[in-house]
């Protein structure tokens, strides 16, 4: 798969269901491979999980199948997280990233970035384990730093440095994040 899902669209227009599936899509996208993510979200939004006027209606139990029955990891894990989403209030439309890491459980700074980047356009780099690989090892190569001193930065500290490692190469931070995903997640190795 090297398309993106449909509610995973960079820089995209989302309605405010909308803003709750992709949500629902970030908080499926923890230690997982993309398509796997994919996969559990179709299985969700078929049984009607995928909002949180939605999810709502069941049960954690209800939602643990559904995600067992899509092979996903962490099942029982995840499902909580999502009912417990189901129930939060925040405002997704002006919520800052620090808003969802401190409310939204399982939403760490990738997940909140992502978040950001896809429905509003924000400008910040989404750290995965295939971007921080490229990072570090663009650094090691490219800088005074040292390696110890590279694997102690902050997800800030790694942010501002790749945001300007793009303008350096004469792109975007969005364009460099998603072009290095894609050479390097599992879904598209050869």
């Amino acid at each position: 798969m090297s398309q993106l899902h449909i509610i995973d669209k960079p820089n995209g227009k989302y309605t405010n269901l909308q803003l709750d599936e992709f949500m629902v899509f970030c908080i499926l996208d923890t230690a997982v491979p993309y398509e796997m993510v994919c996969k559990t979200f179709d299985a969700l939004k078929a049984n009607n999980m995928t909002t949180r006027r939605e999810i709502k209606n069941y049960h954690v139990s209800d939602i643990v199948k559904v995600l067992k029955s899509a092979g996903y990891r962490f099942p029982k894990q995840h499902a909580k997280r999502l009912w417990m989403f189901g129930y939060n209030d925040i405002n997704l439309k002006t919520a800052s990233r620090e808003d969802l890491v401190k409310n939204i459980k399982g939403i760490h700074y990738k997940l909140a970035s992502m978040f950001l980047r896809n429905t509003r356009g924000l400008d910040y780099a989404v750290l995965d384990v295939h971007t921080r690989r490229w990072l570090r090892s663009y650094l090691h190569e490219n800088s005074k730093l040292s390696t110890n001193e590279i694997h102690k930065l902050t997800y800030a500290e790694e942010e501002d440095y790749f945001k300007a490692i793009a303008k350096l190469l004469g792109t975007t931070t969005k364009d460099l994040d998603l072009k290095i995903w894609q050479e390097n997640r599992v879904g598209n190795r050869k």
